[in-house]
């Protein structure tokens, strides 16, 4: 499975797939933000990139952006791990990996790792903006 498979994985990624002629590989963007909601057993992780679509949606044609922000969230979440989490987690690797009628998700770097099952996976919103850390 290549790179920016991920999409195969995860439910609903048709504006991903529908925007990218090769969407984004998923260790070269941020992870940006991670929440574990115990109530609804769901995690949602945000990553962000400066890789820009080719084919943007066209509600996004009046805007100026250099970086595109996306959340998958995952549900039905089981055997959840977390073993330290530092700030460069930002940086960690991310694998997604078909498990069963789900998926399998791992986040690791140095200093942290996040690990779980999900029954299912939601790519539940993508929005452009203009970053001044794209430019650096």
């Amino acid at each position: 499975m290549g790179d920016s498979d991920w999409t195969a994985i995860i439910n609903s990624a048709e504006s991903a797939t529908s925007s990218y002629t090769t969407p984004p590989n998923l260790n070269e963007c941020t992870l940006e933000y991670v929440q574990i909601d115990e109530r609804s057993t769901s995690v949602t992780l945000a990553f962000e990139t400066s890789v820009l679509p080719s084919n943007p949606p066209p509600a996004w044609a009046d805007r100026e952006y250099n970086t595109v922000e996306f959340y998958v969230k995952f549900t039905g979440v089981k055997e959840l791990q977390v073993a330290g989490w530092d700030f460069t987690a930002r940086d960690a690797a991310v694998t997604l990996t078909p498990f069963g009628e789900g998926v399998r998700v791992s986040v690791d770097g140095a200093g942290s790792h996040l690990a779980f099952t999900a029954e299912c996976s939601l790519l539940t919103r993508t929005r452009p903006y203009l970053s001044s850390r794209a430019s650096d």
